[in-house]
């Protein structure tokens, strides 16, 4: 899915969120809400209109909740991402394989869901 680096950043957020995440379009306290979590409310409100009608978040009686396919989406991204992570961790220990072999082999068991 091709989102900005923000809108993927919301997309998380609000999948992530163990609370109701304010509508920042409700003014007042809800973009103090978002504004206190580290996002913009001004770019909130330029992006969040994308990411409703790609039905990756609904807005529902002055809350932002993510939608079944905005959860699978964001959680995707996160999946891919932690699975790059771990091929560069067992790169690194291929890389060192002769100066620490146990621990080589035990990365590599990790990375292949063995341990």
């Amino acid at each position: 899915m091709d989102l900005t680096d923000f809108q993927w950043q919301l997309l998380s957020y609000v999948a992530s969120a163990s609370v109701p995440v304010p509508d920042p379009d409700r003014g007042g306290s809800a973009a103090d809400a978002v504004a206190g979590v580290g996002l913009d409310p001004e770019q909130v409100r330029a992006d969040l209109p994308t990411l409703v009608w790609l039905k990756l978040v609904a807005r529902k009686e002055g809350t932002l909740m993510v939608t079944d396919l905005g959860a699978a989406v964001a959680f995707r991204a996160l999946y891919e991402s932690a699975e790059e992570r771990l091929g560069e961790i067992a790169r690194l220990a291929a890389a060192h394989e002769e100066e620490a072999p146990r621990l080589a082999r035990g990365v590599r068991r990790l990375a292949q869901g063995a341990l």
